[in-house]
């Protein structure tokens, strides 16, 4: 499916403007709501998984299936 912004793109924009940790089930509930069409679970955490390798966020896990994800900022570029 073809979507306006990047999934990407959008969780990252609710991270900034919470900037603060977030559980990813309250993450994934905000995206839901901003969107209008449907996210499979596995395309939330693929694109968190993006985010993480590239170094704007970070992801910990708490308890099994429970992760805490944290803003880290925007790399500098030199």
């Amino acid at each position: 499916m073809w979507r306006e912004l990047p999934l990407h793109y959008i969780i990252l924009e609710r991270l900034r403007k919470r900037n603060a940790p977030i559980t990813d089930q309250d993450l994934y509930n905000e995206v839901k709501k901003v969107v209008d069409y449907e996210i499979p679970f596995s395309d939330f955490l693929k694109a968190l998984m993006k985010l993480e390798m590239r170094g704007y966020i970070t992801v910990t896990l708490i308890k099994e299936n429970v992760r805490m994800i944290t803003y880290i900022g925007e790399k500098e570029s030199e």
